[in-house]
């Protein structure tokens, strides 16, 4: 059986602790994006939909999908829920709202940290639903994420005659000033006389997308502090605070209010 609940209920709250309360079996609860340029609904995307099929008689879902509107922008339910589970423990709260939380009568058993992609989560949610439920086997040790697969033989360098093969320092000046070196030679790392050297693209973090910058806390803050820091900055930005105002301080809140978001959803996938 799956379940979904939005962030824009304002019921969102209630609505998931009382699934939790009711469940009599095993029972996944997780967050996750949900915007409207997606076409599929969330029970129907990865890896849900393949647990659903596989362990469906065994295994209920909730999911909890945050559409990014307006409505639903400063509720936090999964973080909420967290604090309900373990309300001494900070580690375990912030753990249980970022990943995938597996419970059995309304008690947390254990939660599977996120890796970013579908298959790679299965994997590692069907290795600990196979130390939970009976009759759910233990998926493919030889498939585990991370193991390394023999390494293909390297293909032999194309052959184009003795000019490729010939080495020379630097490209011959064409007379309109330095030559760029060939692609795949030494010299690809080493800029031309008289220009600065420009790192490439990925090597350059686009300003301002810092999660630590953009919540306003220190890189390595504890958990548990960086949730206070977010949850006070997020409140800045509620609606009812810009609601006086003209359209474009609308705007810019929820523009604001989605770049905290985004920081924030970061910050649960980083192990640090």
């Amino acid at each position: 059986m799956q379940s979904v609940l939005y962030f824009s209920d304002k019921q969102v709250r209630e609505k998931l602790f009382a699934f939790v309360d009711a469940a009599p079996g095993l029972l996944l609860v997780t967050g996750l994006r949900h915007g409207a340029a997606m076409t599929r609904p969330p029970q129907a995307r990865e890896p849900f939909a393949s647990l659903e099929a596989l362990f469906g008689d065994v295994l209920a879902q909730v999911l909890v999908a945050d559409e990014g509107t307006t409505e639903g922008m400063w509720r936090d339910p999964m973080g909420d829920l967290g604090d309900r589970l373990y309300p001494e423990d900070k580690k375990r709260a912030y753990a249980a709202a970022t990943g995938y939380l597996l419970l059995q009568a309304g008690k947390p058993l254990t939660v599977v940290r996120k890796h970013g992609g579908p298959a790679d989560d299965l994997w590692f949610l069907q290795e600990a639903l196979s130390r939970l439920g009976p009759g759910i086997p233990p998926p493919d040790p030889a498939k585990r994420p991370g193991t390394r697969r023999p390494e293909a033989a390297p293909r032999a360098p194309p052959r184009y005659g003795p000019a490729s093969t010939r080495e020379e320092p630097w490209p011959r000046s064409s007379g309109r000033g330095e030559a760029p070196p060939r692609s795949g030679s030494a010299d690809d790392a080493t800029p031309p006389r008289g220009r600065r050297a420009v790192p490439p693209p990925e090597a350059v973090e686009p300003e301002g997308k810092d999660p630590w910058v953009v919540l306003g806390i220190a890189r390595g803050t504890p958990k548990d502090e960086a949730r206070k820091a977010f949850r006070a900055l997020i409140a800045q930005y509620h609606p009812d605070k810009v609601a006086h105002l003209a359209p474009e301080f609308h705007t810019l809140a929820e523009r604001r209010t989605r770049e905290i978001l985004d920081a924030w959803e970061a910050l649960g996938r980083d192990p640090a």
